[in-house]
C-alpha cells in the first residue's frame, strides 16, 4: 500500500495547489457533521411501531457538499498527471585502467602514431563516447619496471582525463630505469592491492575482507612485450589467482603492428649525449618489439575477460570496451517519469457536480 501511495504522489502534481488550503476546512466540516450524527444517534427516540428512524437521513447531503467541496478545491488546484515509462537502467560499474608506458609502448608503428598515442585515445574514449556514465568509478594505473597508481576509483572524470592527458614519454632517458622494462606482475598485484586498500578504507572495518563482485573489471592496455622470468611468472599466477577470488575480469586491449620494429627507433625523438648517454644505444641494439598477443590470451582466460587487438590507427576499440563495460552492469526495472503531462481537473469538476445533484436527489 505504501509503495502505490509512493508512486500516486510521485506520479500528480498541481499548478495552483495553494487551493487545497480548502481540503483541511473541508476536513473540519466533515469531523463536525460525524459529531451531529453521533450525538442525534444517541438522543434519539425509543422506536415504536410504525416510526421511521434511517441510520443516516438528512445528514447525508452534509456529507456529500463536503466531499463536492474537496473535490472542488481539488480542481481549483488543476492536478494533471505526469505519464511514466518502464524502462531498464543499468548500474554503475568499477573500472580500473591498467596502462603499459614503457619503451616499446614509444614505438611508432601504427602509422605515424605511437602505441602510447593509441592507448591515451582508447582510454579517453571512455569518456568521449560515453562509455562511462555519471555514476561510474575509474582508477588509472601506469606501469613499466614498476606500477603506479596515477588516480584511486572514482567518479571524478575531469581528474582521470586531466591524469591521462599528462602521461607522455619522459623528456630525457638518463637515470631513468621505469620505462626499460614491462613487469605486469607487479602491474596486477598494484592494482589489487591497491583497490583493497580503498575498499578497507571505505568501509571502515576492521575485519574487511576482499569479496568477489560483479561490478568491476579491469582494462589492460599494453602491446603485450613482456617477457618475464620465472620468479615473475610464479608472481604474475598469483596475482591472476587473487583476480579470480575478486571477480576482476580482465580485458586486454593488444596495441602494435605484429611486425617486428628496433626499438631504437625511440631515441630519434632525442638528442644524443643530450637527453640520453650513448651506452643505450649500445643497450638497445638487436632489441626488436612487436605486438605480442600470447600473453594478453592468457589473461582473458584465467580471469574470464575477453581481448581485442588494435593493430591500426583506424581501428577503434570503442565498441569493445562498451560491450565489455556494459556487461558488468547490473541491469534493475523502473519506473521513469516522462514529459508528457495530462490534465485532470476536468474530470475531478465533473466528479464534484455529480456529488452536488446526488445531494439534491437523496436530500
Amino acid at each position: 500500500m505504501a509503495t502505490l501511495l509512493a508512486a500516486i504522489e510521485g506520479s500528480v502534481e498541481f499548478a495552483n495547489p495553494e487551493y487545497l488550503m480548502v481540503v483541511p476546512i473541508a476536513a473540519i466540516l466533515l469531523v463536525f457533521g460525524l459529531l451531529v450524527f453521533g450525538l442525534r444517534y444517541v438522543l434519539r427516540p425509543v422506536r415504536t411501531h410504525g416510526s421511521s428512524y434511517p441510520l443516516v437521513g438528512a445528514i447525508k447531503f452534509w456529507f456529500l457538499l463536503v466531499f463536492s467541496l474537496v473535490l472542488v478545491a481539488t480542481a481549483a488546484a488543476r492536478p494533471f498527471w505526469i505519464y511514466g515509462a518502464s524502462s531498464f537502467k543499468r548500474g554503475d560499474v568499477d573500472v580500473a585502467v591498467a596502462l603499459d608506458v614503457s619503451a616499446s609502448m614509444w614505438v611508432k608503428d601504427l602509422s605515424g602514431q605511437s602505441r602510447l598515442q593509441i592507448a591515451i585515445r582508447e582510454v579517453l574514449n571512455l569518456y568521449t563516447q560515453e562509455i562511462l556514465t555519471p555514476g561510474d568509478r575509474v582508477a588509472l594505473f601506469v606501469f613499466g619496471t614498476t606500477a603506479v597508481r596515477k588516480v584511486h576509483l572514482s567518479s571524478n572524470a575531469e581528474r582521470f582525463i586531466n591524469q591521462v592527458g599528462r602521461i607522455s614519454p619522459p623528456q630525457t632517458l638518463s637515470g631513468d630505469a621505469f620505462p626499460w622494462d614491462t613487469d605486469i606482475a607487479t602491474a596486477f598485484e598494484h592494482v589489487y592491492s591497491s583497490i583493497d586498500n580503498q575498499d578497507r578504507f571505505e568501509s571502515g572495518d576492521e575485519d574487511w575482507a576482499p569479496r568477489r563482485r560483479s561490478d568491476r573489471m579491469v582494462i589492460l592496455l599494453t602491446d603485450g612485450d613482456f617477457v618475464g622470468d620465472r620468479e615473475q611468472t610464479t608472481r604474475l599466477d598469483q596475482a591472476l589467482a587473487e583476480f579470480q577470488r575478486r571477480g576482476l575480469a580482465v580485458y586486454p586491449l593488444g596495441i602494435g603492428s605484429p611486425i617486428a620494429t628496433d626499438l631504437d627507433q625511440v631515441l630519434l625523438d632525442y638528442v644524443p649525449g643530450l637527453d640520453y648517454d650513448f651506452t643505450l644505444v649500445a643497450d638497445l641494439e638487436g632489441l626488436r618489439t612487436r605486438l605480442q598477443s600470447e600473453g594478453l590470451a592468457m589473461v582473458e582466460q584465467r580471469t574470464g575477460g575477453k581481448s581485442f587487438t588494435v593493430d591500426s590507427a583506424g581501428i577503434s576499440a570503442a565498441p569493445f570496451l562498451r560491450n565489455a563495460v556494459n556487461s558488468h552492469r547490473a541491469i534493475s526495472f523502473q519506473l521513469i517519469p516522462a514529459d508528457d503531462r495530462q490534465e485532470v481537473w476536468q474530470w475531478v469538476l465533473a466528479l464534484a457536480v455529480l456529488t452536488f445533484v446526488l445531494a439534491i436527489l437523496f436530500y
